[in-house]
């Protein structure tokens, strides 16, 4: 999921949606004091579902393994490991495939490999590149796989891009 208003979204995982509470229900503190996520949201009703997440990159500096844990106690775990969590009204959240964010770079990729004459076709974390008869698939980590005279440059050119 990724917050909606937020102009540079960071891939959060919904980790309790408690059917019986609001985002006036969500209670955490500031400096200012205590606030509600309905008080931060006014353009969203008092009564909408609240929502409750962890940033994917908290959890996993945290607790390398919390993909592997019970959904009913991520939100408990979390909270017993000190991970930040976070209410928002589910308006407010847009699913989005896991790593498309940290896959994003491949989208400059794709039109720079396009614009060469390459064959590219993008999915969301992958691209699936060909030409000369040869095929590749670059992933979002920055692997190249394939093999031909072409592996070589397109791992330069992976490189320059991630930089």
């Amino acid at each position: 999921m990724i917050d909606s208003e937020d102009s540079d979204p960071n891939e959060a995982i919904v980790i309790w949606r408690p059917d019986d509470q609001t985002i006036a229900d969500w209670e955490y503190e500031t400096d200012a004091g205590t606030r509600t996520t309905a008080e931060d949201n006014s353009d969203c009703p008092p009564d909408a579902q609240l929502v409750v997440v962890a940033f994917r990159s908290t959890l996993a500096d945290a607790w390398p393994d919390w993909q592997d844990a019970d959904p009913d106690v991520l939100f408990e775990e979390a909270g017993q490991r000190d991970i930040n969590r976070y209410g928002f009204p589910e308006q407010r959240l847009e699913p989005i495939e896991p790593g498309a964010l940290d896959a994003q770079w491949l989208d400059g990729l794709a039109d720079r490999l396009a614009d060469a004459g390459w064959d590219v076709t993008h999915k969301t974390t992958t691209l699936d590149v060909q030409q000369f008869g040869e095929s590749y698939r670059i992933t979002a980590d920055g692997t190249v796989d394939g093999d031909g005279d072409h592996r070589t440059p397109l791992e330069n050119l992976v490189e320059m891009e991630q930089s």
